[in-house]
């Protein structure tokens, strides 16, 4: 990115005190955290139609957003067949399953039976996110179903919500699939070949994210917010110490997002990450994973109120 010296001055300008580091009397620390001016380029207004795509991280914001209407909040799984929330099963970690997801409900295409592995008694989806119990045939189908029903609600939202994760991600090489969890141990060994992992490069990452925007915008979205998960790598197979490995993917998200957010006027980036970040270790639950609610609330509504503009109509894209 190349700045003339007219462009310098008028950022300069914009941004004020802002431009440099706060210290701790910067209105920008609040509450232990650095929160970070955000200039948006659109808005939407309250009971606008929001989609969240990613991981627990999105899950955790949808239960801030009560004011919205959220596609994502209307999946309710079973108790029996996954635990904790509801609507957990959504979850996506890691680009090549948040691209292909929104390509095949862009297409208005099905899985089918790609991606389904044997374990224990049943059969596991490994196209959704882990936990989840082995069930039938027809129960994962009918699954799948359901999931495809919660993303052709894509075509109505007015704007989509997406909080990356991480960019380690198994692959089916059969399938030719991105997957959302590891195969079962005896599967896996029985098909080392089928499987393998990829540790995605910045190269990898932008280009999966950037097809991703694309297929949203084709269907006429014009509001993109791009986010990271302050939610952390919980194990890592790169050969790296798990912190280290955790430290690369945020990095590579935050790269790939922010240089996306440079290339389309429709996408915006929103610094979630780095005001968790702010805190260190005080941000997260004593598992050092999760932020704490507390945490998650302040991130929220800054995203509310930076791009809520407060009544029920959608604004114009700025």
């Amino acid at each position: 990115m190349r700045i003339t010296l007219n462009e310098v001055v008028q950022n300069a300008r914009n941004l004020g005190y802002a431009r440099r580091f706060p210290d701790r009397d910067d209105p920008r620390v609040r509450d232990g955290l650095i929160v970070p001016q955000v200039f948006p380029r659109f808005s939407v207004g309250k009971g606008a139609s929001l989609f969240t795509l990613g991981s627990c991280f999105a899950r955790e914001l949808e239960e801030q957003l009560q004011e919205f209407s959220l596609p994502t909040r209307r999946l309710v799984v079973p108790t029996g067949e996954r635990a904790g929330r509801p609507n957990g099963i959504l979850n996506e970690y890691n680009p090549g399953t948040m691209c292909q997801r929104v390509e095949y409900a862009v297409k208005r295409a099905t899985f089918e039976s790609a991606g389904i592995a044997p374990e224990n008694d049943g059969l596991i989806d490994l196209l959704l996110a882990d936990y989840v119990n082995p069930a039938t045939q027809e129960r994962l189908m009918e699954r799948r179903r359901e999931v495809d029903e919660v993303y052709r609600a894509l075509f109505q939202c007015d704007m989509v919500i997406v909080t990356l994760d991480a960019i380690e991600a198994w692959f089916d090489n059969l399938a030719g699939l991105y997957l959302n969890r590891i195969p079962p141990g005896a599967f896996l060994l029985a098909n080392r070949d089928r499987f393998e992992l990829h540790v995605m490069d910045f190269d990898e990452t932008q280009s999966l994210l950037d097809r991703l925007i694309q297929g949203l915008i084709a269907i006429g979205l014009q509001r993109i917010i791009l986010m990271v998960s302050p939610v952390c790598l919980e194990s890592t197979y790169s050969g790296r110490d798990c912190a280290v490995a955790n430290m690369y993917s945020k990095a590579v998200l935050v790269a790939s997002a922010v240089g996306l957010s440079r290339l389309y006027s429709q996408v915006d980036y929103f610094p979630s990450y780095e005001i968790a970040l702010s805190a260190g270790i005080e941000s997260f639950q004593p598992d050092l994973l999760h932020l704490r609610e507390d945490v998650s609330k302040i991130i929220a509504e800054l995203l509310v109120r930076t791009y809520c503009s407060g009544d029920l109509r959608v604004d114009t894209v700025k």
